[in-house]
């Protein structure tokens, strides 16, 4: 019976917490999904995350960027940007995982500090990762 209770207890408690939790704050920048994978300029001003990683159309982190905070994970890019990525600014002590293709695969690589110039970056096949990034997590 105290069992029954406890876990009864446990239950109420639970989704007395889930009913009240307001979900993600509308006006937090940084929330990613679904509805919200069409770029628009407006990215540019965004704050950079304190933990996260930037990518930008043009070496040395200039053009159009978005921003990603640590934990986020895109099989695919914003807009036009697939294959556009020119330079990785990375903060707080995150790690960045990119992906050549879209949904993580096609080879990837890790890189834990920014990359002001993905021509520097290699790959494989004598290329480098200079436009060829279509997928990534931020950790």
């Amino acid at each position: 019976m105290k069992r029954i209770l406890t876990l009864l207890v446990l239950i109420f408690a639970v989704t007395a917490i889930a009913q009240n939790y307001p979900g993600p704050p509308q006006n937090d920048p940084w929330v990613y999904g679904p509805q919200n994978n069409t770029w628009n300029p407006g990215w540019n001003q965004r704050p950079n995350p304190r933990r996260g990683a930037c990518f930008f159309t043009t070496a040395p982190f200039r053009g159009n960027k978005f921003c990603v905070r640590a934990g986020d994970k895109l099989p695919g890019l914003p807009g036009n940007f697939g294959g556009n990525i020119s330079s990785i600014q990375v903060y707080g002590g995150a790690r960045v995982r990119i992906f050549n293709d879209r949904n993580f695969s096609n080879g990837s690589t890790t890189i834990a500090q920014s990359v002001a110039d993905l021509r520097q970056l290699r790959f494989r096949g004598g290329h480098t990762w200079n436009n060829r990034v279509s997928s990534l997590m931020v950790f």
